[in-house]
């Protein structure tokens, strides 16, 4: 439920955001003043008592107007409150959640009273958008009624404060957004004058929604190819590659598919380009990085161009369309060329600068890539390099970041046979778990259980790391999964069913592709069959 409430919070943000920048073009109306040539019925013979009732008439029907404005209001309190873990977060997510229910209804109400005068498909759209906003928003109230619903870990993590000479600050942040939005209205605003003063057709509601959620997915989807692309042309590795809920990745030397609701309404992607080599050029993962803004930057240039010319060809329907495409594009290239840090994470510009800087974020970067490219080349965990990690580590204490820096630090040493310095790192992983990243996917916690089981043969802290994962809904069983197990049933007595998960992890490591991963996974598995052949802990405590 922790999760769904996750979910919804996301949801809540993103419908915030989408509303804000339709209340940029609507809230002007409001306050427009209508002239007497604008009343309703100008042939009637006009007094002061016709033109007050029309005026109020014409002010009330532009409150209408006020609408997406108050909607962004209330979705963003939602998210806002639920997002600090606020107690007055379940009030404002209820209504949140009333208004997504009471959004369903005029859609129902359309294709009710117009039903035999709409296609299928066109009724099927109705239905589908009812039963969408039904499945988000019925589940919602159910899951913010209980009076404990704030108080069960649903906030987010406190922000981290910011490493010295990452190139980003608060000020950048406040910048990249306003440059976004301010960006979106300046350029929209302009390509409706441009429209009106050409007599385009322009499309409005449903279609204008559909139209910006597909602009949106167009940019993120070209964001991330120009990435891959031009990563896999300098002959570098791919290991993933998500667009908001779609999250293709490589796992154990497969591709794998994972669908994350909590992503829907995100967004955002990644391409996870990874160095095919130890000694990966610099200037090569910058071009790389590059990449991402100057597509979107061609593709807005194109799409103006299409846009422009639109009168009187066969895409002249669809030119507004063509400039929201462009619009957000060249947003999107403007806004990630500014260093700044959305949600903890990096945007492009800051990698650069980052990477033409040096220091410990330039290692941290050189960690993550060398632990993605496990996946898809040779280079195994023993090959890391240990002083940029070291460097990486002592700059990051707090959080995701520094946590799986640990993570890897300590694979490296396990990959390298130092086990002593192996376990010393994974006490530090494990004590920033419990102060700051106790949010981490499930799947990582994987490298506790065995660590911790192969390295001291601790069956306590192997257990409460395995009960942590199982309390996570984590669902991959892999071969660290089994891993993982066999050391745990060996810990607490029990070889024979230690030896049947031993058996299962060991034939998916002998499916998976020769990578350096695999040759890992390999390794592990020849120390843990070593631990097998020993009489359990449990056992000789029991004798």
């Amino acid at each position: 439920m922790i999760k769904f409430r996750k979910f919804l919070c996301a949801c809540f943000g993103n419908i915030a955001l989408l509303f804000l920048l339709v209340s940029f073009s609507t809230l002007p109306r409001v306050f427009h003043i209508p002239q007497t040539s604008e009343l309703p019925y100008p042939d009637q013979p006009l007094n002061e008592r016709t033109i007050l009732i029309a005026l109020l008439l014409q002010i009330l029907a532009r409150l209408i107007f006020l609408q997406p404005t108050l909607i962004a209001f209330l979705y963003g309190m939602a998210w806002w409150k639920v997002k600090q873990g606020k107690p007055s977060g379940r009030g404002w997510a209820i209504a949140a959640n009333t208004l997504i229910v009471l959004q369903g209804v005029p859609p129902i109400l359309l294709a009710l009273r117009y039903w035999h005068q709409m296609s299928g498909l066109a009724l099927q759209g109705f239905f589908a958008i009812f039963a969408i906003l039904l499945a988000i928003g019925v589940p919602g109230l159910v899951a913010f009624l209980p009076r404990n619903s704030m108080t069960e870990g649903i906030g987010h993590a406190p922000s981290l404060p910011r490493i010295s000479g990452d190139g980003t600050s608060k000020m950048l942040d406040a910048i990249a957004w306003l440059v976004q939005i301010a960006g979106y209205i300046w350029g929209m605003s302009q390509w409706d004058k441009w429209g009106r003063s050409q007599g385009l057709p322009r499309a409005f509601g449903l279609l204008e929604w559909t139209g910006f959620v597909l602009a949106i997915l167009i940019t993120i989807v070209v964001h991330e190819l120009g990435h891959a692309v031009v990563g896999k042309a300098l002959g570098m590795g791919l290991r993933s590659f998500i667009i908001g809920p779609f999250q293709w990745s490589v796992k154990e030397g497969r591709w794998t598919f994972k669908f994350v609701p909590a992503q829907i309404l995100s967004a955002s992607g990644g391409a996870g380009v990874v160095p095919a080599s130890l000694n990966q050029n610099r200037l090569e993962e910058i071009c790389m990085i590059a990449a991402g803004p100057a597509v979107n930057l061609l593709l807005g240039v194109l799409a103006s161009c299409a846009a422009l010319t639109a009168l009187g060809q066969p895409w002249e329907r669809q030119w507004h369309f063509l400039a929201l495409l462009a619009t957000i594009s060249f947003i999107t290239f403007a806004g990630n060329l500014v260093p700044f840090r959305p949600e903890g994470s990096y945007s492009d510009g800051a990698r650069i600068y980052q990477l033409l800087r040096g220091g410990p974020l330039a290692d941290m970067h050189r960690a993550f890539n060398l632990a993605g490219a496990t996946q898809v080349t040779a280079i195994r965990p023993r090959d890391y390099d240990a002083g940029a990690l070291e460097r990486a580590a002592a700059a990051f204490t707090q959080g995701q970041h520094a946590l799986v820096l640990r993570l890897i630090e300590s694979e490296h040493y396990l990959d390298s046979g130092e086990f002593d310095h192996s376990c010393k790192v994974l006490d530090q992983a494990e004590l920033i778990y419990h102060e700051s990243a106790s949010d981490i996917p499930a799947g990582s916690l994987t490298v506790f259980i065995i660590g911790y089981g192969l390295m001291r043969r601790d069956a306590a802290k192997a257990r409460l790391w395995w009960d942590r994962r199982e309390a996570k809904g984590d669902t991959e069983f892999g071969v660290n999964h089994w891993m993982a197990k066999s050391c745990l049933l060996w810990l607490e007595g029990q070889p024979q069913q230690a030896h049947e998960a031993w058996t299962k992890g060991n034939a998916l490591a002998q499916k998976a592709r020769p990578t350096g991963s695999d040759a890992f996974d390999t390794y592990r598995l020849g120390l843990l069959r070593g631990l097998l052949d020993e009489v359990p802990v449990a056992a000789e405590m029991a004798s």
